[in-house]
């Protein structure tokens, strides 16, 4: 007696296909973004923004007066002062934000401590373009880090491609390409 196979509907084959090709396409841009991320802190492109005023100090005398014991006068007695400052702005895939925060943020991971300083990987991405970088594992490792980051920053692009990359991971679909 020969065992028959039970073949899936022509419909629902087509449409586990599908799903599954969605799956994988959303694996790849959210490869594809956080290499433009990952890129965007190697480089750390940087610029000041319009000067502004700045003021320190007593901006006027003091006026206020103790009823009873006397009256107060700092009329002389130090002085305030101005001057102009740039903010200095490091540009990002969603705009630009201050350096000193986005730098706070990076030295408080380690991973994007690395980045900020130069070291680690050259791309997130295979020299083919297909699947990620080797060691496989560290690539994912700075990709769930700058995607983080770009979600700490308000970039709703990043937050969705962060939450494919946790689905690849629970799920472990995370697609192996050929690497040739």
């Amino acid at each position: 007696m020969t065992a028959s196979r039970r073949r899936a509907n022509p419909a629902t084959r087509e449409e586990v296909t599908q799903a599954l090709g969605s799956i994988r396409q959303q694996q790849r841009d959210a490869r594809a973004y956080a290499e433009v991320w990952y890129q965007a802190l190697r480089a750390w492109e940087t610029s000041e923004t319009d000067k502004v005023k700045v003021y320190w100090g007593p901006s006027k005398a003091s006026t206020m007066r103790v009823v009873g014991i006397g009256s107060y006068s700092t009329s002389g007695t130090s002085q305030g002062g101005s001057g102009w400052a740039g903010v200095e702005m490091v540009h990002l895939p969603n705009g630009q934000h201050r350096s000193n925060l986005v730098g706070g943020m990076c030295s408080a991971d380690p991973l994007l401590s690395e980045i900020h300083r130069g070291a680690g990987l050259g791309s997130l991405l295979h020299h083919s373009g297909r699947g990620w970088a080797d060691p496989k594992a560290r690539a994912v490792a700075y990709a769930e880090a700058v995607l983080g980051l770009a979600t700490a920053l308000d970039d709703q692009q990043a937050k969705v491609h962060a939450q494919a990359l946790a689905f690849a991971r629970v799920a472990r679909t995370i697609s192996v390409e050929s690497q040739d």
